[in-house]
């Protein structure tokens, strides 16, 4: 089976980010290869832009580079060559961790969830005032 590029929930993540896909149709638009600038160059709007950049990625290795070059620039400020962790991002969208392991072939852990608080025991003097109860007038 033929690898067909990110899934849909990371390039739905890249479609939000306004900024990553205007620039990646940006630097395709002035690309070396006259055949991808020309069809790049034509179009400008995201529902344009993203279409294209999902169907090329996969088989157009200039594509897929500028993409990846750009994501690694713009997204993770070129600091790719550390851990996920380190970024300092707490909750962080599932398709950004896609584009981390894509780029870095670590895979990120996902944000650990605070253990619950325990169970607390209520002392009889508690039980008997009404402890949680509204108070009476």
């Amino acid at each position: 089976m033929a690898w067909s590029g990110p899934p849909a929930y990371a390039w739905d993540w890249f479609a939000r980010q306004r900024l990553l896909w205007r620039e990646t149709r940006s630097r395709l638009a002035v690309a070396g290869e006259p055949a991808t600038a020309r069809r790049y160059a034509s179009v400008e709007t995201r529902t344009d832009v993203v279409p294209m950049l999902r169907a090329d990625y996969p088989r157009d290795p200039l594509v897929r580079d500028v993409v990846n070059i750009v994501v690694a620039e713009l997204a993770f400020l070129d600091r790719i060559d550390g851990r996920f962790e380190d970024l300092g991002l707490r909750n962080p969208p599932r398709g950004l961790r896609w584009w981390w392991s894509a780029l870095t072939g670590e895979e990120p852990q996902a944000p650990a969830a605070a253990p619950p608080d325990p169970p607390v025991q209520l002392a009889l003097d508690e039980v008997l005032r009404g402890y949680g109860d509204p108070p009476s007038p």
